[in-house]
């Protein structure tokens, strides 16, 4: 978890540079590095557990339906994005100088950071809040129904996008193929040239 949360996202990733949209906003559970899209389908983390990494207000937030598989996300306030439920992965900046609002004075506020929270049942503002107030207790926790069902699905995922390259290479190799033969059939052709005479020659008469 310590990882997960120390890492800078959305940077370029320098195994895929050439390619559109080659930002690292993914986390390979199992490997701790951050990769991007283009890492997802190779074969070092096609099996391995991912979390997909959000932009929120210039913060870096997982969505809930993904994170709380693997990490117990209760007492931390959530926030609605595009229609989703999602949680910061760190507390959000605040100035030195700031007061505490009204509302934090009146209502719930974290525990670690006292920023204010909206939801009072909740006690943190974010994952990382959480672990700081007890950093023994907070790992990755793998769900073995979970764990079978996303490696099943990831499989079977590969497999499908090793058919579709095979069968565009076969597909290549029958165009190459009928290319060679057609122009094989235009190189067995002669090459007749018409000659059309401009005129009935004449011979000159003899005296």
């Amino acid at each position: 978890m310590a990882t997960l949360l120390s890492l800078e996202y959305f940077g370029m990733c320098m195994n895929h540079k050439n390619l559109h949209k080659n930002e690292k906003n993914v986390f390979c559970i199992e490997c701790n590095v951050e990769i991007c899209r283009h890492c997802c389908n190779t074969e070092a983390h096609v099996l391995h557990h991912r979390l997909q990494i959000c932009k929120y207000v210039y913060q870096d937030v997982l969505r809930l339906l993904d994170i709380q598989h693997y990490f117990d996300c209760s007492e931390i306030q959530t926030y609605k994005i595009n229609g989703e439920r999602a949680i910061h992965l760190n507390s959000r900046p605040q100035a030195k100088d700031a007061r505490p609002s009204t509302k934090s004075r009146n209502g719930a506020s974290c525990l670690t950071c006292k920023r204010y929270i909206q939801d009072r049942p909740n006690q943190f503002c974010s994952i990382s809040c959480k672990i700081s107030a007890s950093p023994k207790q907070h790992k990755f926790c793998f769900s073995p129904v979970k764990e079978q069902s996303v490696l099943e699905k990831e499989h079977s995922k590969h497999e499908r996008i090793l058919e579709e390259r095979k069968s565009f290479t076969s597909s290549l190799t029958d165009v190459s193929e009928d290319s060679d033969v057609l122009l094989s059939k235009f190189s067995l052709r002669p090459l007749m040239r018409i000659l059309k005479r401009k005129g009935i020659s004449r011979r000159s008469p003899l005296y």
